[in-house]
């Protein structure tokens, strides 16, 4: 009889651990009724995190591109001021050269003029 009353216990046991594995397997069904849609929903914001993160890379090489092209053309403006401030010098040093030059050779003139004056002036008197 003992004997039966074991193998009455193991069949209670078998048939109780077949229920737990029934319960089981209806609550995994179950989450996976609601988790699924969730997961779904995961996957689909990931994919249009992607596609977003892909945009910006793409924006942010424009802007980038954008900025290195502006500073090129600044850098090549400021080459051409710097060429034109250094021919404005030259000219200017030059014009003041000349002008002095000028201012020379017009007191020079005077200079001899008055001499000459002065030489004319005093054969007329004698």
């Amino acid at each position: 009889m003992s004997l039966l009353v074991i193998a009455v216990a193991a069949l209670v046991g078998a048939i109780a651990i077949s229920a737990a594995a029934l319960d089981v397997r209806a609550a995994v069904k179950a989450l996976r009724g609601v988790a699924g849609p969730a997961i779904t929903d995961v996957r689909q914001l990931i994919a249009s995190i992607k596609i977003e993160a892909d945009a910006i890379v793409g924006a942010s090489r424009e802007v980038r591109h954008r900025i290195v092209k502006a500073a090129d053309a600044a850098e090549e403006r400021l080459t051409s001021l710097d060429a034109l401030a250094e021919v404005m010098q030259e000219e200017l040093e030059e014009t003041a050269l000349d002008a002095a030059a000028t201012m020379r050779d017009v007191r020079r003139g005077l200079s001899v003029w008055r001499w000459s004056r002065k030489l004319l002036k005093g054969k007329k008197r004698r």
